[in-house]
């Protein structure tokens, strides 16, 4: 076959290369002119959009005026006033004016525009006709850019304004043109703000046009130079009544003719070279064939030598080297059977001086220098790490022959001697541990000890010489049976080993802990020939261990057992009385009014009682049961075997409470004080694992705190309807905290008339329609809220409920005069950030504290009273009223009362249900109305329902009335209804009840 000319090739070559180029440096321009494309557009569109945000806000401007001149019915006499203000508020707006009939009347701000008073719009020839079609339509419209009166080009907003004319007896009133609200906003200042004149300086020409509506012609509003822009990107700004267009392109234009002047000098000089790598390579390849064939016929003669050689060298299990003097490596051949990570490419053409750890690299060094001088060296060793481990080498070298001045070859052989170096280290180690520190003795088969180590000796106390000869026996302690013995050896002659702990004699006669390992040593054919004991004295590990237990499960302070330790014989005790039939009690102890003794005579003293009552407990009960200290003044007695009978049971358990409870009652000598106190106790009876650990503990707990609740110093037993009502009462806390998440709690409102028979105010109480349980009665969850503190969060609640509400109704003629009371609970008031709270709701609501009154109940006058008068001081500076509810139900004190900044009194209803039959009641509701009135304080009564009784409060001077006689608690829109239908007073009350 003829072979193509090489010259042909390249040609061919430059101009496929070249074609090729042309096509890659067209699509690169195409995308690159897109990507400017992209990018101005971008660009360009945040610009327009800033423009079109600036003129929408400058225009909307009007609609604040247009609202004014309405409100005024186009008197609008504040109007340089408030255009001032609104000037600043528009960054884009240079004047507003006021157009009466479409001429200017008003000009904000005059100074510049003193030309456009007096000035027509509507007979004006340019502007006229932009003016009238704002008329004709309605619409807000934007003129312009056109020449402005004052002087100036830039762009008028007009907004006509229609008022209503005065209506003719039975007909409906109609709107006239009254003028228009203008906005005048100058270019190019205007624009400024959009940031358009900075795309100049982004290497952006822009132009800002719109087309006339009079002529349909192209008109220019902002230009950044002279010159028509080239296939410009085009964005639409939306303005009333037409639309303005914002075009821009690249300074230079589109092309960048130099750019592509060196993409296409690059691309011919690529086109040339890939020619002449073409015509070299075509060229090398025929010299390659060439070789090819030459060196197929050398590799059959050097195979056949070759074949011969590594059949030698593979029977050799050692490595061999080729070393130089210098010891660089010239050939290397590894066993085929080696099972090192190593390598040949490791260490051909590498120094084995330098590729060598530092210590073999100079046991080689020594070989080499050897064989120089002797021909010959043996015997060197190094060690070398590998993944395998640590490797130990032995190295034998020989010279080898050459001819005439060249450099000498030296032969090396390495071979692993491992095993023997661990053979030999193996005996040393067995050698060091035999004289460690733990003790060691070695017997014969038949146990008679031969040797043992200085450990051995300073543990036992027996010499070398005092033990050779003797029996392991000499060490027993006698604390174990013969038959301990016997199942240690036997442990030794079936597995090979036993390891344990044994108490042992010292030659002292002294008794201690060892572990003790002993191990058969067999011979080849698996006869016992010696046994190797090793001892370890372990008295301080013993003793630690002890300290440590006794941390773990026992109380530091009383060294009874803890909870911890109570629990896991808790748990004994209902496994084996599972198993028996037996029952068991479990008493639950807590001092009484022992925080009492630690705040008078200190926790030295208390810690002192505490120490005394736990060995009183353990006094009273047998050595199986239990007595442990949970923290605190709490102690748990664990009484077990009771007996299969359930009364039995009940009466040991109750005959050992009373001993407790007896023994805890007599005095204590605390140093030089004498200290007496009792305790609750609450029992529970348990058989088997019908109930968890947990459950025992908390009927334990419960029954001691219906001790408790039963007058202290005395015992119950728990009771499953105590459990019952304990559930009903989590569930219903539960329901609560899912009402506060849920929103479902409602305010309702009950009227207050006062004595001329008109509306004065209303009380909310707070109702709850539950989802499931229907209209929850108020005190069903009030005294739980206080119980479990959620009367703080309903209480916050309420609080920011009835502001809002105040907030609401200071907004309705009808409604704006009502002062709102809210009845406040004593936790939530004792609170410290009461105070803070309070303002804080007045303050985000933006109701006014003027009209905001707290109703207090009498406890909140039982403790802490000069921190109650702090707080309502405070509130009452900031306006807060406040009323004091409930008043004759409780314990106040009149000389509190007297300092306290109250607005109002309220009678319980408890005095007025009966005030007509009962004297007593009469009597009250007389001094609580005198009391009032002699204190300056209005007075309510509540519970009022009947004519006969408000008959009665009216004559004894009462204020003003609230009950069923006068209507029943509405939601807020049926008591809204119900106030426009009654009548009403100039101030009127609301009050938040939480009862």
């Amino acid at each position: 076959m003829r072979a193509v000319p090489i010259r042909l090739v390249g040609f061919v070559v430059f101009w496929v290369a070249a074609l090729a180029a042309a096509l890659l440096i067209w699509n690169l321009e195409q995308r690159r002119v897109q990507t400017e494309r992209a990018r101005i557009d971008s660009v360009v569109a945040d610009r327009a959009h800033a423009i079109q945000s600036m003129i929408e806000r400058a225009l909307s401007s009007t609609y604040a005026l247009s609202a004014m001149v309405h409100q005024s019915g186009g008197e609008f006499a504040n109007f340089e006033g408030v255009a001032g203000e609104m000037l600043q508020l528009y960054p884009g707006v240079t004047m507003f004016s006021l157009s009466p009939n479409g001429v200017v009347r008003k000009v904000v701000p005059m100074a510049g525009n003193e030309a456009t008073m007096g000035f027509n719009q509507l007979k004006d020839p340019i502007q006229g006709k932009e003016a009238n079609r704002a008329v004709q339509t309605g619409q807000l419209t934007l003129a312009g850019p056109l020449n402005l009166v004052q002087g100036g080009l830039g762009v008028v907003g007009r907004l006509p304004v229609y008022l209503p004319d005065s209506p003719q007896l039975g007909t409906q009133a109609k709107l006239h043109f009254w003028g228009f609200i203008s906005v005048v906003i100058r270019l190019p200042e205007a624009l400024a703000s959009s940031g358009v004149s900075q795309l100049v300086n982004q290497g952006i020409a822009y132009e800002l046009w719109r087309v006339r509506p009079s002529d349909q012609k192209r008109q220019t509003i902002a230009v950044s130079g002279p010159g028509e822009l080239v296939d410009p990107v085009d964005r639409e700004v939306l303005v009333p009544n037409g639309h303005w267009v914002l075009s821009a392109a690249p300074v230079k234009g589109w092309n960048d003719s130099a750019s592509l002047a060196i993409m296409l000098t690059l691309g011919l000089a690529f086109s040339t070279l890939l020619a002449w790598a073409a015509q070299l390579m075509l060229q090398l390849k025929r010299q390659e064939h060439s070789l090819e064939t030459q060196v197929a016929e050398r590799t059959r003669e050097i195979y056949a030598t070759q074949n011969k050689l590594e059949a030698t060298l593979d029977a050799i299990p050692d490595l061999l080297f080729e070393l130089g003097v210098d010891g660089m490596v010239y050939d290397c051949r590894l066993p085929p059977d080696l099972s090192l990570d190593i390598t040949e490419e490791q260490f051909l053409g590498q120094n084995a001086m330098q590729v060598l750890p530092a210590d073999a690299g100079r046991a080689l060094a020594l070989a080499l220098d050897e064989a120089q001088r002797t021909g010959r060296s043996e015997g060197g060793q190094f060690v070398l790490p590998f993944a395998q481990g640590r490797q130990w080498f032995e190295i034998s070298v020989a010279r080898k022959d050459t001819a005439g001045d060249t450099e000498p070859r030296f032969i090396m052989l390495a071979r692993n001697i491992t095993q023997r170096m661990q053979a030999e280290l193996d005996l040393r180690i067995a050698a060091t541990a035999f004289n460690a520190q733990d003790g060691m003795a070695i017997t014969d088969a038949q146990r008679h000890i031969l040797r043992v180590n200085p450990a051995f000796t300073e543990i036992t106390g027996y010499s070398e010489q005092e033990a050779v000869g003797q029996s392991l026996n000499m060490l027993n302690s006698g604390r174990h049976a013969r038959n301990f013995y016997q199942a240690m050896w036997d442990s030794v002659e079936a597995t090979g080993t036993w390891r344990g702990e044994v108490w042992n004699r010292r030659k002292n006669g002294d008794i201690y802990p060892d572990a003790r390992t002993t191990t058969a040593v067999k011979n080849g054919e698996g006869e016992v020939t010696h046994y190797v004991n090793t001892f370890n004295d372990i008295t301080q590990r013993k003793a630690a261990e002890e300290e440590i237990n006794q941390l773990a499960f026992y109380d530091p302070l009383t060294h009874l057992p803890n909870r911890r330790l109570l629990l896991d014989r808790l748990r004994q005790a209902l496994i084996l009385h599972a198993r028996n039939g037996h029952y068991g009690a479990l008493q639950f102890i807590d001092l009484d009014n022992f925080k009492a003794l630690n705040d008078t005579l200190g926790h030295d003293m208390g810690d002192l009682l505490l120490q005394q009552v736990a060995v009183r407990l353990t006094e009273c009960v047998r050595a199986a049961d239990t007595v442990a200290r949970l923290g605190g003044d709490e102690f748990v007695v664990l009484l077990v075997q009771l007996g299969s009978d359930r009364e039995e049971a009940a009466a040991h358990a109750e005959a050992v409470g009373e001993k407790v409870r007896n023994a805890i009652t007599q005095p204590y000598h605390l140093a030089t004080h004498e200290h007496q106190l009792s305790a609750s106790l609450g029992i529970t009876l348990y058989q088997g694992e019908q109930e968890s650990i947990d459950d025992l503990l908390k009927q334990a707990d419960l029954a001691m705190y219906q001790a408790k609740s039963a007058g202290r110093n005395t015992l119950r037993f728990y009771d499953p309807q105590m459990q019952a009502v304990v559930n009903t009462r989590v569930a219903l806390e539960g329901d609560i905290r899912r009402g506060l998440l849920q929103q479902q709690f409602l305010l309702y409102y009950q009227g207050q008339i006062d004595s001329q028979g008109r509306t004065v105010g209303a009380e909310a109480l707070l109702r709850w329609p539950h989802p499931q349980r229907g209209m929850v009665a108020p005190n069903e969850f009030i005294p739980l809220a206080e119980d479990t503190g959620l009367i703080l969060p309903l209480g916050h609640w309420v609080l920011q409920t009835a502001c809002m509400q105040l907030r609401a109704w200071s907004g309705d003629a009808l409604t704006q005069s009502l002062t709102l009371a809210v009845n406040v609970s004593a936790r939530q008031f004792r609170q410290p950030d009461f105070v803070s709270s309070v303002l804080q709701v007045l303050q985000d609501t933006g109701a006014p504290a003027r009209l905001l009154k707290l109703e207090l109940t009498e406890s909140l006058l039982v403790n802490d009273v000069e921190d109650t008068i702090a707080k309502m001081h405070t509130l009452k500076a900031h306006g807060v009223g406040f009323s004091l509810d409930d008043f004759g139900t409780g314990y106040s004190s009149l000389s509190y009362l007297k300092r306290l900044p109250l607005d109002q009194l309220k009678i319980d209803q408890s005095f007025v249900r009966d005030l007509l039959t009962d004297p007593n009641d009469a009597a009250i509701a007389r001094t609580v109305i005198a009391l009032g009135h002699s204190l300056g304080l209005a007075v309510v009564a509540e519970g009022v329902e009947t004519a006969a009784q408000q008959e009665f409060l009216a004559l004894a001077g009462c204020d003003a009335y609230q009950g069923y006689l006068f209507g029943r608690p509405l939601p807020l829109q049926a008591f809204e209804e119900w106030l426009q239908q009654s009548p009403r007073a100039d101030v009127v009350s609301a009050a938040v009840d939480l009862s």
